[in-house]
Order: structure tokens, then C-alpha cells, then sequence
């Protein structure tokens, strides 16, 4: 499977909200914008399905949660999914993949929404950066990035091999999360990406130790 240039463009759009399109475009091209986005959508859903079929069955990732399309009120302007182990369904820790108008991200992320009906503690998922020096010896660490939950995600994010080369970034880096979290993951920019499950399943196979070491 791939993602086209098609799949980022779709994002490439000033207005989400069906309020605001309502008063933009007719009732035709409405319909036909909401069908290019479900088409675009059951897309992403089909990738993100059968990476989890194929990844390792020890994994126990068998349900992404795939975020829909819309919400009611607004076109997404991202496609997002998150993985979490079957017995860690209700932890706020999980694996992920997101797709916008810039790039294709898979990751690890601590997810705030409705964090207090989960398990698991901002400081408790932020203890990750002491491990990202050995992590990082295993792994290549061309298209990886680490950034503050709320920098906007089209933002360019810090190169992991820049935080990992400079005390001094780390320790400012640190003190940019006031007590939020951070996010880290392979960052794959607008173009065709070909072997699209390939690379998100490898990608998830080199975050995992980073996820399983916060149920240890």
C-alpha cells in the first residue's frame, strides 16, 4: 500500500467546519468533498488494519482505534489512529500514526483527551527521555523527531539526533514541556510514499521498547 500526494492534499484546505463550507459551497460540492474524504478516509483505515494484522502477534495491538473522518461539526484536518496493546486499552501511554498536510508521523505520545479516565501520569510517560540515549543506539535515527505535545504539528520539530548530540537542547527541551509531555516518531514529509504498512510497521517495531517499558 501507498500514500499519495492525493492523501495529504486532501488537507490542504482553509476551512473544516461544515458551518463555514456551508456558506462556501453548494450542496453538490459539499457532497462531493465529503465523499472524497470518506474515500481518502476507508483508505487510511484499510493501512492502519493491516499493519496491525501483520505486526507481531506478541504485540497484542489487534484494535487500533481509528479516528473517524469527521466529528459532526468539522472535517478532520488530520487522520489519527493510536495502538495500544490489548490489556493497556486504558492507558493514556500508545503508540501512533497521523496523517496531515505535511507529513505522515508515526509515534509515541502520551494522549491528554480525557486523560483523567486513563491510567498513567504525565511525569510517569516523561521519565522516556532518560532512556532515549541507549533506545537511540539501536535504531537509525534518520527521520526522527521529538517535539512538546503543544507544538502545532505542522511546526518543524527538533531532529532527534540534534536533542541527542546537545546537553544543553535537552535540558531546554525539558524545560520548553511545563509539565506537559513530549511526542517522538518518524516524520515522513507530503510525497508518494511507497510501502506505506512496511514502513509504519517498522517504525512501530522500533518505538515499542520505548511503550512496553512504561508497563514495567
Amino acid at each position: 500500500m501507498e500514500l499519495k500526494k492525493a492523501d495529504f492534499q486532501l488537507f490542504h484546505r482553509t476551512h473544516f467546519a461544515f458551518k463555514q463550507l456551508k456558506a462556501e459551497l453548494s450542496e453538490v460540492e459539499i457532497a462531493s468533498l465529503k465523499n472524497e474524504y470518506q474515500q481518502h478516509w476507508q483508505h487510511w483505515k484499510l493501512l492502519q488494519l493491516t499493519v496491525a494484522e501483520n505486526l507481531p502477534e506478541g504485540f497484542a495491538m489487534n484494535k487500533p482505534k481509528i479516528e473517524s473522518w469527521t466529528n459532526g461539526w468539522n472535517l478532520r484536518n488530520h487522520f489519527w489512529c493510536a495502538y495500544r496493546s490489548d490489556s493497556r486499552q486504558d492507558e493514556n501511554a500508545c503508540l501512533a500514526t497521523l496523517l496531515n498536510r505535511k507529513q505522515y508521523q508515526v509515534y509515541v505520545m502520551f494522549q491528554h483527551y480525557q486523560s483523567e479516565k486513563r491510567k498513567g501520569s504525565p511525569e510517569a510517560y516523561n521519565q522516556l527521555l532518560e532512556l532515549l540515549p541507549q533506545w537511540s543506539q539501536n535504531v537509525d535515527l534518520e527521520n526522527y523527531y521529538i517535539w512538546p505535545k503543544s507544538e502545532d504539528e505542522l511546526a518543524d520539530h527538533l531532529p532527534l539526533a540534534t536533542y541527542l548530540a546537545d546537553k544543553q537542547v535537552q535540558k531546554e527541551f525539558r524545560k520548553s514541556l511545563k509539565g506537559e509531555t513530549f511526542q517522538l516518531g518518524k516524520l515522513f514529509f507530503e510525497g508518494e510514499i511507497s510501502q506505506a504498512e512496511q514502513i509504519t510497521m517498522a517504525t512501530l517495531q522500533e518505538l515499542m521498547p520505548l511503550y512496553q517499558s512504561l508497563n514495567e
